[in-house]
């Protein structure tokens, strides 16, 4: 039997179970997942292009494994308090670079290396990672706040879903760069140049629980948002293409129907 949590809502006490809890964790870790996923593939696969740029079975298949090692980290960072520690901005930047290896780990076997298509499973790897962190996240910050009488949803809402989106930004481009870099054969270059966004990022959300201010705490989570939708216009839209045109080139290939850049 699951847990019951005594909350007030609209001054009378009603009971939600953790099933409950953990469906808005799931809704609100996948949702932008899912829209930043249709977003940028609807140009690369059918019916935009007759014959798509990647195999949808291998980046489910990879999403999936993103959300495994998502959770994982998550557990990590919540089991050896990361976050929360004195040296949680050194803690959570080394993290980053876990972080973009365990993406390497995944996406460094020989069916990869050199593989276009590579490209898109490095950003579905990312994309996963990022949900499974999203909702672990949002899991555990709406059951803590179910347990006060009167939660503030006005407060914990926009915070759940901030922080997804952020990180759906960051952590899709960064395994893009990933993709990219076992496309080209050279995996730590762009582990290198993901490293900087990453760590970045990750010292910002080591910074959310230095803070005592919810103005400043709101000033943070924009911040990160903005931050990874840089990045993740810079990877997705602006050298997306021109990357894809220049692998398929190595490999002696062409396509004409590849989108343009915005």
């Amino acid at each position: 039997m699951l847990p019951h949590l005594p909350i007030i809502l609209n001054g009378e006490p009603i009971s939600v179970t953790m099933d409950w809890i953990y469906g808005l964790a799931l809704l609100v870790g996948f949702a932008p997942v899912f829209v930043a996923m249709d977003t940028v593939l609807k140009n690369y696969t059918y019916p935009r292009v007759e014959n798509p740029f990647f195999k949808d079975s291998t980046f489910f298949g990879l999403l999936a494994v993103g959300i495994v090692e998502g959770v994982v980290l998550f557990l990590v960072i919540r089991m050896f308090g990361l976050q929360s520690s004195q040296l949680s901005v050194i803690y959570m930047a080394v993290m980053g670079i876990i972080e973009l290896m365990a993406m390497v780990v995944v996406m460094n076997l020989r069916r990869f290396r050199g593989k276009s298509d590579s490209i898109f499973y490095g950003f579905g790897l990312g994309l996963g990672m990022a949900a499974g962190l999203a909702s672990g996240y949002a899991y555990v910050i709406c059951g803590l706040a179910m347990e006060v009488e009167s939660p503030d949803y006005a407060v914990i809402i926009p915070y759940v879903v901030l922080l997804s989106v952020a990180m759906t930004f960051i952590f899709g481009a960064c395994g893009t760069n990933i993709g990219e870099g076992i496309a080209r054969h050279i995996p730590m270059q762009f582990v290198l140049q993901a490293a900087i966004p990453m760590v970045a990022f990750n010292m910002l959300m080591a910074a959310l629980d230095m803070v005592d201010s919810v103005f400043m705490v709101f000033v943070i989570l924009i911040v990160m948002v903005i931050l990874g939708a840089f990045y993740f216009y810079k990877c997705l839209f602006r050298n997306l293409p021109a990357i894809v045109r220049e692998v398929l080139k190595m490999n002696g290939q062409k396509r004409d129907d590849i989108p343009k850049a915005r």
